[in-house]
């Protein structure tokens, strides 16, 4: 273990963002925003940057414990990348304008790791963490899964945007959407997430007052172990295969005019391999890449550019 003279050099040596706000949802769910030191860089929405922790600080008691840290490790830092998710409302109801905010907002679930899986090095130290405290923010920020790919259809006034998410995969979702009802997108946006059970729903209650100023969004939520859904359990592809989502929205999902995002668990996206050209799915159940590729769509992959777009979380 380290010293306090020790611990507080280094954090002064590594740390240049402060936790302004953390709003928990439940236990292992949590909002958090970082006002870093340095100007926040014009970044586009979807991107990502990096938390971090040094592994000195404390880690929460029913994470599965880690390897013994030796003298070298113990004063380094543990990184993860997470995509800049928004606030997208101020306290008064209304979007955010850009220059207003000078935080960033991050959706972070608590992993403890158990079954033979070993805890992640940061969250069961961040959700230690108190308003004021101090942590690492990365000045760079990055990534392809962005709104630049659907310049084809941003000015059509019957275009769709659809967002598939599951848990926290929601979370660059949100600033996305926030950009194209800040920006005047006249299409239709369509947000469906799947979470475990309804308390896991951080961001509901914005988007349901969201869709009543902006009839042009609509936002649906599954969930999976309540117990009216544990026996009938539906995930985003179900919603879209057997056409509950179309229906809902009152019109077809057509290549021409449509763009699919699609963040979160593997089983949802089915992203194949692509060998020579040809594209071997993943066995067992279809993921939406796959059943709207069916359908005529393209996902982007290699040079490729294509109308399903896709994040991978883990």
């Amino acid at each position: 273990m380290l010293d306090e003279t020790s611990i507080k050099e280094l954090s002064e040596k590594h740390y240049n963002g402060t936790l302004v706000s953390i709003e928990q949802t439940h236990e292992s769910l949590a909002l958090f925003r970082v006002k870093p030191d340095f100007p926040i860089p014009d970044y586009k929405s979807g991107q990502y940057t990096t938390l971090g922790l040094g592994y000195w600080e404390p880690r929460h008691e029913d994470a599965v414990p880690e390897k013994e840290l030796n003298d070298k490790k113990i004063r380094r830092l543990v990184r993860r990348a997470y995509s800049v998710s928004h606030p997208v409302v101020n306290s008064d109801g209304e979007l955010f304008k850009p220059e207003k905010l000078d935080f960033l907002e991050f959706y972070i679930v608590l992993v403890i790791g158990g079954e033979g899986q070993p805890a992640p090095g940061l969250t069961p130290r961040l959700f230690l963490k108190n308003e004021g405290d101090r942590i690492n923010v990365g000045q760079k920020f990055t990534g392809e899964y962005t709104l630049n790919c659907m310049d084809d259809i941003r000015e059509r006034d019957g275009s769709l945007v659809v967002f598939g998410g599951t848990g926290t995969g929601e979370g660059p979702h949100n600033r996305m959407i926030w950009e194209l009802l800040s920006t005047g997108y006249k299409g239709r946006i369509a947000s469906v997430n799947v979470v475990r059970y309804k308390k896991d729903l951080a961001y509901e209650a914005i988007y349901r007052e969201l869709e009543k100023k902006y009839p042009n969004l609509t936002y649906h939520t599954l969930t999976t172990r309540e117990s009216d859904t544990l026996h009938n359990k539906v995930y985003v592809q179900d919603y879209i295969e057997s056409g509950q989502f179309e229906e809902k929205i009152g019109r077809k999902m057509d290549p021409s005019d449509t763009h699919i995002f699609l963040c979160g668990n593997p089983a949802m996206l089915g992203i194949p391999k692509v060998r020579g050209g040809e594209k071997i799915w993943p066995e067992g159940k279809m993921g939406v890449i796959q059943i709207m590729e069916n359908r005529g769509f393209t996902m982007d992959y290699s040079r490729t550019k294509g109308n399903i777009h896709y994040e991978k979380y883990w």
